[in-house]
């Protein structure tokens, strides 16, 4: 584009910050090193009727953006409708924009504001998306943005649609890692050298899963290509914790294990809670599990009290009697 220096220098300065960046007059004369509003004024109007430059509210102020040499090629080819009704969309920024509401903005008959969204959508300017709130409403945003988590309901929704069977399958694999970190043997068929008695960690134990672990091991195994975020991770064990299916740690922070009766209702462990089990258990482990009928006085000494002084004696009745 043929641009005099003053508007080449204060555009080459401007679009080497971000382009969402926001600046005020007094930036723009620095950037031009000049006091002089004229100069300024000059300059800027060059810029915005070469779509170079638009102007934005910000509260009670009126800011300045620059906008690239693509995106202004891209505006100069649209027609004046398909422009005004582009510049909507790109303010609706992530959220998008309703069709009823760019209709009511743009002050245009249905018909154009539809041949327009058509042409724009044609040429991959903007698109349509679908909201989980409003879904019924066609909504349009720029072609290269991603819609927010308001728009789209975040991971656990596809096409506008809940994903129950997406979500199943996440609960699954979350509770099968906590269990792991719960109970280290429960998975493994039953065999001699199992501790049968001591299935789960001992209390000292502080390998348990927490958030970040569980996180991790989503991402690392490649179990979904969607992005979860730690508070999405901590939705899914709210609903196990619901669920009855594992429960926080109470001295560790954001740190879960199953419940015993989770196990045994995916049917695994039940081979532990029959130690009589004679093909897996052995001698020694046997001897563990069995009762124990303990009586003081099946172990017990005497000492000669002619050996000891009176007052280093209790007497038995006397104490028990106390």
């Amino acid at each position: 584009m043929d641009l005099s220096e003053n508007a080449k220098l204060l555009h080459s300065r401007m679009v080497a910050l971000p382009s969402s960046t926001l600046f005020g007059q007094e930036d723009l004369q620095k950037f031009l090193n000049t006091t002089k509003s004229a100069d300024l004024l000059e300059a800027a109007q060059e810029l915005i009727n070469k779509k170079l430059l638009k102007l934005v509210k910000q509260g009670d102020e009126l800011k300045f953006q620059a906008t690239s040499m693509s995106e202004a090629s891209k505006i100069t080819s649209m027609s004046e409708d398909e422009a005004m009704i582009y510049s909507y969309i790109e303010a609706s920024g992530r959220e998008g924009i309703w069709t009823k509401t760019l209709k009511a903005k743009t002050n245009l008959h249905q018909h154009i504001v539809v041949r327009c969204l058509k042409s724009l959508e044609g040429q991959r300017y903007i698109k349509s998306i679908k909201s989980v709130k409003h879904p019924t409403r066609k909504i349009y945003m720029l072609y290269n943005l991603q819609p927010s988590i308001e728009v789209t309901g975040g991971p656990w929704f596809t096409d506008s649609e809940l994903d129950t069977e997406f979500i199943d399958s996440l609960l699954k694999v979350v509770w099968r890692f906590i269990a792991s970190k719960s109970y280290p043997t429960v998975f493994q068929a039953p065999s001699p050298n199992v501790n049968i008695v001591q299935a789960s960690f001992p209390t000292t134990h502080n390998g348990f899963a927490s958030l970040s672990s569980i996180v991790d091991f989503i991402a690392n195994a490649n179990i979904t290509t969607v992005d979860l975020a730690i508070n999405d991770v901590r939705s899914l064990c709210e609903v196990l914790v619901y669920d009855d299916k594992i429960e926080p740690i109470e001295h560790m922070i954001d740190s879960y294990k199953v419940t015993w009766s989770s196990i045994l209702e995916a049917g695994y462990g039940r081979d532990y809670e029959n130690p009589s089990n004679e093909a897996f258990v052995s001698p020694k482990l046997k001897s563990l599990a069995a009762p124990k009928h303990f009586s003081i006085f099946d172990s017990y000494s005497v000492i000669d009290s002619a050996l000891a002084d009176d007052k280093d004696l209790v007497y038995f009745d006397s104490w028990i009697y106390e």
